[in-house]
């Protein structure tokens, strides 16, 4: 869904008030700074990547740094709340613009914002915070008694898991959008964009796409299960799984850790197996049903990056169940199908936000 600019009736979002800003706009530069004098704003709170300059740049466009500049001379105090592990990065841009800076726990914590208006003797009706993500300003804003704009994201790469927060993001403002005044100078106010914000949750592409892939998982897992169960309990060489066969042949050139018992090593063994083949056929039925991707053209880039996805899900899947499986007490069987269970759901999580943002993202 396209980004669209206007002001909020936040009192009509229910549920979703946490995450819903006071205004959103198209970028920093667009919003007057004689209007947030007039609404009793004093402090200003800014993000850094895609609200003051582009993830990892830090050539300020002159319209940014005359805004800001504009800023100090009408008496706003400013300062930079940021995420960012870049701390030379950061240190580099607060000497470039002459802004204070603040870290500590992540956004959308409140701590960064406590510390500022602290710092700044401001009260939270007094402060405004401006960035680009709902998931992180606007929550953490919102959390903290304080106004939020939300600005259009720019143009340009980002962040891996700022591209998760933006899947997130996306179900959640096309609930926002229905108490979104809009204003005359949208980004795009054309029929199609209102109306999408307008179809019901679950006519929406999004979550159609959720859906299927909840469908396509249930077979992966499926398969997975009877993979890891074939290997651990029902195929059997001379008595012993075939699972723990594989686990004692490992032992015997690999010093396993004290405390990590055989039969953990043959779960994640077979974890490993189970979960391959698994995320080959999700692959397969993702591509052709839940992103309907025809264009064979890309098919071998595409398979690359779903592997890239898949084996980082893959790890994910295999170290946490065999995590729950080493710790769950009880029947071994049981304990593997709920460990199997658990790290499968925590990796679908991560293989769907990266294939759809990743993978099969559309040109």
């Amino acid at each position: 869904m396209s980004f669209r600019k206007g002001t909020f009736e936040r009192d009509k979002t229910g549920i979703l008030r946490p995450f819903c800003p006071a205004h959103a706009v198209g970028s920093l530069t667009e919003i007057s700074l004689e209007w947030l004098a007039s609404e009793g704003k004093k402090l200003i709170m800014l993000d850094v990547d895609h609200t003051l300059v582009e993830w990892k740049q830090e050539n300020f466009s002159p319209a940014v740094l005359e805004w800001l500049e504009k800023a100090k001379t009408m008496g706003f105090s400013l300062c930079i709340l940021s995420n960012t592990r870049r701390l030379e990065r950061l240190a580099r841009i607060s000497k470039i613009l002459g802004i204070k800076t603040y870290q500590g726990k992540f956004k959308p914590s409140p701590h960064m914002y406590s510390l500022a208006l602290t710092d700044f003797g401001a009260r939270p009706d007094e402060a405004v915070m401006i960035g680009d993500q709902i998931m992180t300003d606007v929550l953490g804003a919102n959390r903290s008694g304080i106004d939020a704009i939300w600005v259009q994201k720019m143009v340009g790469p980002e962040f891996a898991g700022t591209k998760i927060n933006r899947v997130i993001e996306k179900v959640v403002t096309s609930i926002l959008y229905r108490s979104l005044v809009t204003d005359n100078s949208s980004v795009d106010d054309s029929a199609s964009a209102v109306d999408a914000a307008k179809l019901p949750l679950w006519e929406r592409k999004i979550v159609r796409q959720f859906i299927k892939f909840l469908f396509v998982g249930a077979i992966s897992f499926t398969i997975d299960y009877l993979i890891r169960m074939s290997l651990l309990f029902w195929v059997k060489v001379d008595g012993e799984s075939l699972g723990m066969r594989m686990a004692t042949s490992v032992a015997s050139v690999i010093t396993i850790p004290a405390g990590i018992k055989t039969d953990s090593v043959a779960f994640f063994i077979s974890a490993v197996v189970a979960s391959f083949i698994a995320t080959f056929n999700s692959f397969l039925l993702n591509r052709a049903f839940t992103f309907r991707i025809s264009d064979k053209a890309d098919a071998g880039k595409q398979a690359a990056k779903v592997y890239m996805v898949a084996y980082i899900g893959l790890a994910i899947n295999s170290v946490i169940g065999t995590l729950f499986f080493h710790l769950l007490p009880g029947h071994p069987e049981m304990s593997a199908f709920i460990a199997t269970a658990i790290g499968a759901g925590c990796a679908a999580v991560w293989n769907f936000f990266g294939q759809r943002n990743f993978a099969f993202k559309a040109k």
